[in-house]
């Protein structure tokens, strides 16, 4: 039976478990992300696993929720840098995010393996996804108004613009190479600036 843990220990070991997965994640991939290897490096037993994930891509959807929060968490800081050009910002944020996502997935199999759990992904996980999204743009469009830096925000249309970028670059061999940055960018451009008021 697993041992109970307090509240502390949940999130200590829950981060513990989290970075060696992350590390595993980006040196092996996915198959790579072994519960028994996790749980010995967190200094747990095996069945304890079972109290923080229900599976592994279960793991492997909160790896890839944890990642985009650092992300995020860094893209907070450019905050003010953002208030001479709220659309160009948001634009190319996301366009250098998702032109990042798309090479790693082109260089490494692991990324290709991640987006495959994540489309098996039920809309609790969706959700998940689409909450971190909308808190990172909420703060966002909070700092923007509270600066007159734009009017308003459509933070609900905006999460949809970015939920279309995966369907985009996984379907970016469809496209001529030569052409597809200046599409997607394109793309970017004119969908956020339907969702801002500036």
């Amino acid at each position: 039976m697993p041992k109970a843990f307090s509240e502390e220990e949940k999130e200590h070991i829950k981060n513990q478990i989290l970075e060696t997965a992350v590390e595993l994640f980006h040196d092996r991939g996915t198959k790579s992300i072994n519960i028994q290897e996790l749980t010995r490096r967190a200094g747990i037993a095996q069945g304890s696993f079972y109290s923080f994930w229900k599976d592994k891509d279960a793991l492997i959807m909160d790896v890839m929720l944890y990642r985009s929060r650092q992300k995020l968490d860094i893209a907070e800081k450019e905050f003010e840098a953002s208030l001479h050009d709220p659309i160009g910002f948001l634009s190319e944020s996301i366009y250098r995010y998702s032109m990042d996502l798309l090479n790693k997935c082109r260089e490494q199999p692991v990324y290709s393996q991640s987006f495959a759990i994540l489309s098996r992904s039920n809309s609790l996980s969706e959700n998940r996804v689409g909450a971190i999204y909308k808190e990172f743009l909420s703060k966002l469009a909070a700092y923007w108004v509270e600066h007159r830096a734009v009017q308003s925000m459509d933070v609900q249309g905006l999460i949809n613009v970015i939920t279309a970028c995966p369907v985009l670059l996984s379907n970016a061999g469809q496209f001529d190479p030569e052409y597809f940055d200046e599409i997607f960018k394109s793309f970017l451009q004119s969908t956020i600036r339907n969702y801002i008021t500036l």
